[in-house]
């Protein structure tokens, strides 16, 4: 069998029965009663454990999965424009309901639905029409919220740019998005000139936007000039709604959501308007998110979790949400505190530096009930929950542009998701055995389809595609050609397509599912994902004529890999000084073109780098060596962050990295 099928003893059960009653004629109670004592006796009761052990949780998780269908498919029907979505949100929670905290600004719904009204008149009053795409390179703020939302009242798609981007990536997002227009907060304004990015936009269609953004006043003088603020531009035009938008006859972009994929440059995730209900609602039936609750988010609203999961609770549910534009380890709890918090978000590495924190009497003077994100390790996950005080912790995965995310709905420690095990068949995802070297799908030599996974057998996420099901299509990229390199195709039977989501995941007896590893060309660290294409193009502009080899490190104590850039360089022949001035070549050239989370914090010198049957550069030996300066002659360097540069590491300096007194 290439797929497993983990309820054949049932099968047993039923044919017992079925020969006991009907062929010898027993009663039924004593058929009954016989074959269920067969059953268990030759391994059924091994099944029975398992379903009673995740009935509930699979009941939780069907129920959840019929509400996202409901609200998913009730969308794709009805064609209901985002803005008719919010415009019911304001209604049922009122005007002057709060929407938003944000440093000492209070947004009620009523301030953000004028904001945004404000937003779409003004891009209409400049030419934008349905169909066209706008930029928006900001920090955090309910302001960004709004000018996203007044684009989608017109029609107009927001490309969200990931503000920590400099120079050859933030230009290639901007070139991926293609945008009429763009808009920038001022204290971005640097890394957009530094890419000639008015050059790129009509001079009329860039607008800076001062920092911290905030609502525009009826004093703002009215000006035409060019220099005239964005507050200034907004309090020109009406906050009446705008024409309302007829109903789409297709599946219309609402934003543009950058992802790293498995290789190259960030790519441009395309988010319909089913697909942002589709995530909100998952998130809000499988934790338990209220409209009286009040969530907490420092994390970039570029980021899924925070600009869809996150802000979606308060557009589509009506929950106020408390905005911090840029996350505070020291601040984080007495925020919390201030704005009497309810649910958080995180990233695994956030807790991390929250629990490094000294112990204060604000970590159990808050009233969180729910902490919600993704790559909590299990270590950090059980003295989070301990030191905090916080009952419930809301694991989920699911890459932004996927069909095929998981949560883990009831708290199970160090878990992800699950793949239910009552009716598998009705969310289709599995795990498929791959080629450790290749990373390609290992294939059943008789049928060629992939092969299912066993119980806690590494695998790569799969889910499969069909574009008639709304809950089961796959929007994929901007990019149609990065699109179909996500899609498998023939896995279980000829012909079928399946999104590869290009993580190594593997399940317990039970269902539930762990993180293992990340194939491809792509690594998590500080909760980003790291091309490292992205990353070898900037060093091979310094070197093109050296092999260079990009890739995820493990370091203990520290959530995702740490960067390691192998360079190929014959290091016998330089000098001390020669050597030196490479290094500082390679620093600086990470540091001026690559934004902090992506930089390398390790470069090895080597002086060859074995390749594979097609020519690739191997990485699997690489990885498996690690940082370990023991392991190899060659010249190992660390990103000192004292001094910041590349020293070199000794043995001294890797156990103290090992034992985690260092810090990366």
């Amino acid at each position: 069998m290439v797929r497993k099928n983990n309820w054949y003893p049932c099968y047993t059960f039923f044919l017992l029965l079925f020969i006991h009653t009907i062929i010898l004629n027993d009663a039924v109670w004593k058929s009954f009663l016989k074959s269920y004592v067969i059953y268990l006796f030759f391994g059924g009761w091994r099944y029975q454990r398992i379903f009673f052990y995740t009935f509930r949780r699979d009941l939780k998780g069907l129920r959840c999965l019929i509400m996202m269908m409901y609200t998913t498919l009730r969308n794709s029907y009805t064609k209901e424009p985002f803005a008719d979505i919010f415009a019911r949100t304001v209604k049922r929670r009122g005007r002057d309901c709060i929407a938003a905290y944000f440093e000492d600004q209070v947004w009620t719904f009523g301030q953000l639905d004028d904001y945004s009204n404000k937003v779409a008149n003004h891009l209409l009053r400049c030419g934008f029409q349905r169909g066209d795409k706008l930029s928006l390179l900001m920090h955090s703020s309910p302001a960004y919220v709004g000018i996203w939302l007044g684009a989608a009242k017109v029609g107009v798609a927001t490309g969200l740019l990931n503000f920590n981007l400099r120079n050859v990536s933030l230009s290639h997002c901007m070139d991926a998005v293609g945008g009429k227009g763009i808009i920038v907060g001022k204290q971005l304004k640097d890394a957009f000139l530094e890419i000639d990015g008015e050059k790129r936009f009509p001079a009329d269609k860039i607008w800076y936007v001062d920092e911290p953004a905030s609502l525009p006043e009826s004093s703002d003088a009215m000006s035409t000039t060019s220099e005239a603020s964005w507050n200034q531009r907004l309090a020109e035009v009406s906050a009446a709604a705008p024409p309302k938008l007829a109903r789409s006859k297709s599946r219309e972009h609402l934003i543009y959501v950058f992802t790293s994929g498995t290789s190259g440059l960030p790519k441009a995730a395309i988010i319909t308007t089913p697909r942002y209900l589709y995530m909100v609602s998952g998130v809000r039936y499988s934790f338990g998110i209220y409209k009286s609750d009040i969530l907490y988010t420092s994390l970039p609203l570029y980021h899924t979790l925070a600009g869809i999961c996150g802000v979606g609770q308060m557009l589509v549910r009506g929950t106020t949400l408390a905005i911090r534009a840029k996350f505070s380890a020291s601040k984080f709890w007495e925020d919390c505190i201030k704005y009497n918090c309810t649910v958080v978000q995180y990233i695994g590495e956030l807790c991390r530096y929250l629990v490094a924190q000294p112990l204060k009497p604000t970590d159990k003077q808050h009233h969180v009930r729910l902490a919600f994100g993704n790559g909590l390790r299990k270590e950090t996950w059980i003295e989070f929950q301990k030191r905090f005080n916080v009952p419930l912790i809301g694991e989920l995965y699911g890459a932004t542009e996927s069909n095929s995310s998981i949560i883990n709905c009831d708290g199970k420690l160090g878990a992800i998701g699950f793949m239910p095990q009552i009716i598998r068949g009705i969310y289709p995802i599995y795990l498929i055995k791959m080629d450790p070297v290749t990373e390609m799908p290992l294939r059943d030599p008789e049928t060629g389809l992939c092969i299912e996974c066993d119980t806690e057998e590494p695998g790569q996420l799969i889910g499969r595609i069909d574009n008639s099901n709304p809950t089961r299509f796959y929007d994929g990229y901007v990019n149609k050609e990065a699109s179909e390199k996500k899609i498998l195709r023939s896995v279980f039977k000829p012909g079928d397509a399946w999104f590869a989501s290009g993580d190594l995941l593997y399940r317990d007896e039970f269902g539930y599912l762990y993180f293992s590893d990340r194939l491809g060309d792509t690594f998590r660290w500080r909760g980003e994902n790291v091309s490292t294409a992205e990353v070898e193009s900037v060093l091979l502009r310094v070197y093109p004529e050296s092999s260079i080899s990009v890739y995820g490190v493990p370091v203990p104590g520290n959530e995702g890999k740490a960067g390691m850039a192998a360079i190929v360089v014959d290091f016998k022949k330089l000098s001390e000084e020669e050597e030196k001035s490479m290094i500082e070549t390679v620093y600086s050239n990470v540091t001026e073109h690559l934004p902090s989370y992506a930089r390398p914090l390790f470069v090895r010198l080597c002086e060859s780098i074995e390749m594979t049957s097609t020519f690739k550069l191997r990485k699997v030996d690489l990885v498996k060596a690690g940082f370990d300066p023991r392991n190899s002659k060659d010249h190992i360097y660390w990103l000192d962050p004292s001094v910041k540069h590349y020293s070199r590491l000794d043995e001294d300096t890797f156990e103290k990295l090992k034992k985690g007194t260092v810090r990366l």
